[in-house]
């Protein structure tokens, strides 16, 4: 009856409707930011809505687009990530198969300590992550990758970073639903550290909760 009603219902039950649910629940973590840092309110709404934009449209020509919550170490913080999957999976006897891919996100800490805006770090992930699936018990599929990350703060809740440049370990276990199977939500185990490149190292672990959707 709908679809009668508004011609592009389908469209929006396949395409519009499942991105614009993160969004939505991506504005709102921004939007608890914002309230240590008033004076950027203007510029958090513009990126709020480029956030909106580039998952409604697709920008990025992403395979899938994930926003992720955790925390750790006395560290809060949210992340919007892209994947691009690659086409060469591999099989491994009659269920398992290795795909990998490509994921770059960014992400806003938050000390759980100090409230105020200076109190933050803004960060950008660049990693290859491999996805396992396939005969595995109890869970649709398992994340794990090694990669890059640049820090825009140095130290954080009395944790000394050492420099910008860092590295990232990703585990994660997941579980696939909906009616294609399009969305997934997962929890990860994830460590930065800088591998001693640095006089100091104290590195943060963090634990977190995911949600995506494959386009």
């Amino acid at each position: 009856m709908l679809s009668k009603v508004w011609p592009f219902h389908s469209l929006w039950k396949k395409w519009l409707k499942p991105p614009l649910a993160l969004t939505v629940i991506g504005l709102s973590t921004l939007s608890t930011q914002a309230v240590y840092a008033e004076d950027a309110t203007i510029w958090r709404t513009a990126m709020g809505a480029s956030i909106v934009a580039t998952a409604l449209t697709n920008a990025l020509g992403a395979d899938s687009m994930l926003l992720e919550l955790g925390t750790g170490n006395d560290i809060y913080f949210a992340r919007y990530s892209a994947r691009w999957y690659a086409d060469n999976s591999r099989s491994f006897g009659s269920k398992l198969t290795i795909t990998p891919s490509l994921q770059v996100g960014y992400s806003k800490w938050q000390s759980g300590l100090d409230k105020s805006s200076s109190a933050t770090n803004n960060v950008v992930d660049l990693l290859p992550v491999f996805r396992w699936e396939g005969g595995i018990p109890f869970v649709s599929f398992i994340d794990t990758g090694v990669g890059l990350s640049l820090f825009s703060n140095n130290e954080l809740a009395g944790r000394k970073f050492g420099g910008p440049l860092q590295f990232n370990n990703y585990l994660g276990l997941g579980w696939r639903f909906g009616e294609q199977h399009n969305w997934e939500a997962s929890v990860h185990f994830q460590h930065y550290s800088n591998n001693n490149i640095y006089d100091d190292n104290n590195g943060v672990n963090f634990t977190h909760l995911s949600i995506g959707y494959t386009y």
